[in-house]
């Protein structure tokens, strides 16, 4: 013991002087013999004080009394600073002592190792041997390096949590302390919840990343450490933290890049971890690539030579093994070199337990060579890229091949022509006669779809896609089954489906990493480049390009479709800064012109106005007019195109803009209802004009622009009118009178996507007097709730369109009522409140487990009127919209989707009440609206009422019961909604009445 230890109790009761008691706090940093007696010197205290504490307040609670529970303090904010305590009250001075104390042992347990006598009471965390976290916290004691805890068993060497010292955090308003206290011992959730009540700063939000990737949450975690990087971006710790996330979505090479980064810190310890694991990453990542060089380079010595293929890699990846052996059997010259096939078709035999590979050797070697030798010739010269076959010498080859009678040689040379969706008939029988149609069966569907893509049929490509792939994965072809996950996800892209898109691309990129299939790796990570972007997840977007562009940073086409990909989202963030930056990196990259460079060349002209140089302008036009000379541009794009020339000359030339966005209008006004892309071109050549008028304050021809784009008839009173997309919006609306006026914005700082502005108060004021009002809205916007106040009556015009004409007669009364349901358990959805109310005569209830999904829709059919009591869902990979969570089917169906409106006629032309949380929530798409009230609409249903937000269960029945009766009434749609919300508010309700949504 030291003379210092002998002021431990003078410490506790508080009668050193403050120069005293610093001194003293540096040796207790220090002495293990002081911070035992200090710990047990303040527990007792604390005891002492709880006892004062619980006379002052009465007698104490009995056994028989519920369980207690400790009231968290409020805030710092919410409690008031206590006053100085008198020097004679020893009682207080001892309490408050010991309080300091107890903060003094906090600051310990955060900052220094405790013996290891001690561990069981509080396993230390901060200057322990060893880190609990991979991940690098931010609170101050924290810097210096230890290496990580992880066992073998997978578990980390987490502290256990000392519940003085967190009482000593909270009790100082040290916040952040026990969200790090927390985190450390692996307490995620309440980590987050703390670190979310803390003003945002970069260590907050480097710390709410962490907790993110500890829920399993890499995506949000992301996103989280971006914001920070943009107010510290050299900060090492959240490079750390950002290589981490990206290492938990798989993407290696972005992981490795910022782990590098994190090293260029040059942190003791730290830096040296950041470099070992950069370097991993990176082998890792590199290995895969070889490892699919090497298989490709032995296949085609395989179909070249007759090489042997290793049989290592023929297991490490036997669909890839097949392709070749298959080109291989098709190239050979000779019967002896088909012989010299039979180990590798034995070996993929059994890891398929068939004999197709071996029954198909023997098939071919008891062909006539003479004849098949040179047709054959043929075949491995296309292969090994000798020889080009196009057009006539194309066709001349095929038509050989069927005179010869070489079936195999015939269908093989067909996909290896690459001609599949132009003999899909022929192809579909040579897979019959094939001997083995399990494995031809995937290109067969993707000829399929890409016939129907030619005629724009989207619905039968799409469902060639899946029931390709379906019977792909029953025969456990992988490498088959990841060429249709990718191109069924390019379509759902093409077709802004993004969460699906995602989904799919997300999984098949799981199963390219299994068996190093590096080339699909490539083409997905693009797929899922474009799902982000489109689902408007810039953080996630950013990520895929970072791991794409690292695949091979020395290709300079790769580097300016990355700094333009990355232009866009910036341009989507209004930050045209940053956009401007991408673009001139891109420009240091000579490429040939590509419509995602003129879409964000034209995007960043017009942000950035007047500023921009002539010359600029000009650059832009040259690359306008070397992309129309691309051939590989379809109709489809060439409106695309002509769209964004105008969308720029319009700005500067209004007559010649105005000119070309009209004709690019007239030529997809046929072709949009079969092509994705002319559907683009005619919506986003309207809302340019739309804007256009409303910037020269031609509100009229806004209307009327506004109108022809959402195939309506607008109103010629009572309306209100908005469009807008980035930086712009514009409100029309029309009185009574008829007379229309208008507001336009055009400096918005936030994107849409995060709010909309309140409509301008002098055009409700011009809508006042209107008994009711119909909304025309673009589809951004179509669906927004609290548009005008609660006590008026409006309602949404959906677009029209495909919508279902009424039916000409008056249908028989029908009730669809559907409550009760049963949704997967796997969901965690807490069980609904039975249905309480009576059912009519001629009702139909279904109810529970009978409410599925096809008996719904089967049900909604001929109805006139349908209420659906289910639990609503958005955000999921199911959907871009919310859907409905109904009971599972047989085959564990249980979504209830607006995709899955598409091509149901409801013939009862029923008013449709979704009793469901966020049901009006739609995807965020510019050229078509996507929501289960607009597919309703679309369907023939003639009015949808819809929540925007959460529903209570225990107000929902009774809420839409009072709703259906004012409509039975024939009070219309907006005028019933607006009457039972102002009756509820009237009693007190929730908001989320005020969030309901009338559309018509």
């Amino acid at each position: 013991m030291t003379p210092l230890c002998e002021q431990l109790a003078a410490f506790v009761d508080g009668e050193l002087t403050p120069e005293e008691a610093q001194a003293f706090s540096v040796h207790l940093a220090e002495c293990a013999e002081c911070q035992a007696g200090l710990e047990d010197q303040v527990q007792a205290g604390l005891a002492l004080q709880a006892a004062a504490e619980a006379r002052a307040s009465g007698p104490a609670a009995s056994d028989s009394d519920a369980p207690r529970r400790v009231a968290a303090p409020p805030m710092r904010s919410e409690r008031p600073r206590p006053p100085r305590a008198p020097a004679w009250d020893r009682r207080r001075v001892v309490g408050f002592a010991a309080a300091a104390a107890a903060v003094v042992l906090a600051v310990l347990a955060v900052v220094r190792p405790w013996r290891a006598a001690d561990a069981p009471r509080e396993l230390p965390f901060a200057l322990a041997s060893a880190r609990p976290l991979e991940g690098r916290l931010s609170h101050p004691g924290l810097e210096d390096y230890r290496p990580l805890a992880t066992m073998r068993s997978g578990t980390a060497g987490r502290p256990e949590l000392n519940l003085t010292t967190m009482a000593a955090l909270e009790q100082r308003g040290d916040l952040h302390g026990l969200a790090t206290a927390y985190l450390a011992s692996g307490d995620f959730e309440r980590a987050a919840d703390l670190l979310e009540k803390l003003p945002p700063s970069p260590a907050v939000l480097g710390d709410l990343s962490l907790a993110a990737l500890g829920l399993g949450q890499p995506e949000r975690a992301l996103g989280l450490v971006e914001a920070a990087l943009e107010e510290a971006p050299d900060d090492a710790r959240l490079h750390w933290n950002r290589g981490l996330s990206l290492q938990a979505l798989s993407l290696e090479l972005a992981a490795a890049a910022e782990f590098q980064r994190a090293a260029q810190a040059k942190e003791p310890g730290w830096s040296t971890e950041a470099r070992e694991r950069a370097d991993g990453l990176r082998k890792g990542a590199l290995a895969r690539r070889d490892s699919w060089q090497a298989m490709n380079a032995a296949g085609m010595a395989l179909a070249l030579e007759g090489t042997p293929y290793p049989a290592t890699m023929a297991r490490r990846n036997p669909d890839l093994a097949r392709l070749y052996l298959y080109h291989a059997l098709r190239a050979a010259p000779s019967v002896e070199r088909v012989l010299a096939l039979l180990p590798l078709a034995g070996v993929l035999d059994d890891a398929t337990r068939t004999k197709t590979a071996t029954a198909y050797v023997a098939r071919v070697a008891e062909a006539d060579f003479a004849r098949r030798g040179p047709l054959a010739q043929t075949y491995r010269a296309v292969l090994e890229g000798t020889e080009t076959l196009e057009g006539a010498r194309a066709d001349a080859y095929l038509a050989k091949l069927r005179r010869s009678g070489e079936r195999d040689l015939l269908l093989g040379a067909v996909l290896l022509l690459h001609q599949e969706d132009q003999h899909v008939e022929e192809l579909a029988a040579l897979v019959r006669q094939s001997g083995e149609p399990a494995w031809y069966e995937a290109p067969l569907a993707r000829g399929r779809a890409q016939a129907a893509l030619a005629r724009g049929d989207t619905e039968t490509a799409q469902r060639s896609l899946q029931e390709g792939l379906a019977s792909c994965r029953g025969a456990g072809f992988q490498y088959r089954c990841v060429d249709l996950q990718q191109h069924l996800a390019a379509l759902y892209n093409r077709l802004d489906r993004r969460k699906e898109a995602e989904a799919l691309a997300r999984s098949a990129l799981e199963e390219a990493f299994r068996t190093d299939s590096w080339f699909q790796e490539e083409v997905l990570l693009s797929d899922l480049v474009t799902s982000a972007r489109l689902r408007h997840a810039p953080a996630l977007a950013r990520a895929y390009l970072d791991e794409y562009v690292q695949r091979a940073p020395e290709d300079c086409a790769r580097r300016s479709e990355y700094h333009h990909a990355r232009a866009l989202l910036a341009v989507e963030d209004l930050d045209a800064r940053a956009a401007r930056r991408e673009v001139q990196d891109a420009l240091g990259c000579p490429t040939a012109p590509t419509l995602l460079e003129i879409a964000v060349a034209g995007d960043l002209l017009r942000l950035e106005g007047g500023t921009v140089p002539g010359r600029e302008l000009d650059r832009v036009r040259e690359r306008i007019r070397l992309l129309r000379e691309d051939p590989s541009l379809s109709a489809g794009d060439r409106l695309l195109l002509d769209h964004l020339e105008g969308r720029i000359l319009i700005e500067r030339d209004r007559e010649a803009g105005q000119r070309l966005l009209r004709g690019v209008i007239t030529g997809s006004a046929l072709k949009r209802s079969s092509d994705i892309e002319a559907r683009k071109a005619w919506s986003h050549s309207h809302h340019v004009l739309v804007m256009d008028a409303g910037h020269a304050k031609e509100w009229d021809a806004a209307v009327a622009l506004l109108a022809e784009e959402l195939d309506r008839t607008a109103p010629p009173s009572c309306l209100l009118a908005l469009a807008g997309q980035d930086e712009r919006l514009l409100f029309v609306a029309r009185g009574p009178d008829g007379k229309a006026e208008g507001v336009y914005l055009n400096a918005l700082k936030r994107p849409l996507r995060e709010g909309v502005p309140e409509v301008p108060e002098r055009l409700r004021q011009v809508v006042s007097a209107c008994e009711s009002v119909r909304v025309l809205a673009e589809p951004i916007l179509q669906g927004r709730p609290g548009l005008l106040p609660p006590e008026r009556a409006w309602s949404y015009l959906a677009p029209g369109g495909h919508r279902v004409a009424a039916p000409a007669v008056a249908p028989a009364a029908k009730r669809l009522l559907v409550s009760d349901v049963e949704p997967p358990a796997a969901l965690g959805l807490p069980r609904l409140m039975p249905w309480k109310g009576e059912p009519g005569p001629g009702d139909v209830h279904l109810r529970g487990r009978a409410a599925t999904p096809e008996a719904v829709l089967a049900e909604m059919a001929d109805a006139t009127e349908v209420e659906l009591h289910t639990h609503g869902l958005s955000g999921t990979g199911l959907s871009d919209a919310a859907f409905l969570a109904l009971s599972p089917d047989g085959a564990g169906r249980y979504a209830l989707t607006a995709e899955d409106l598409e091509g149901h006629t409801l013939k009862g032309a029923p008013v449709v009440l979704l009793a469901a949380c966020d049901a009006n929530v739609g995807a965020w798409r510019y050229h078509a609206v996507w929501s289960l009230p607009s597919a309703l609409i679309q369907a023939g249903a003639r009015a949808v009422v819809a929540p925007s937000t959460q529903v209570p269960d225990v107000e929902a029945g009774a809420f839409f019961q009072s709703l259906l009766e004012a409509l039975r009434r024939g009070v219309p749609p907006a005028q019933a909604l607006r009457d039972t919300r102002v009756r509820w508010l009237e009693q007190g309700s929730a908001k989320w009445v005020q969030d309901l949504v009338a559309f018509e």
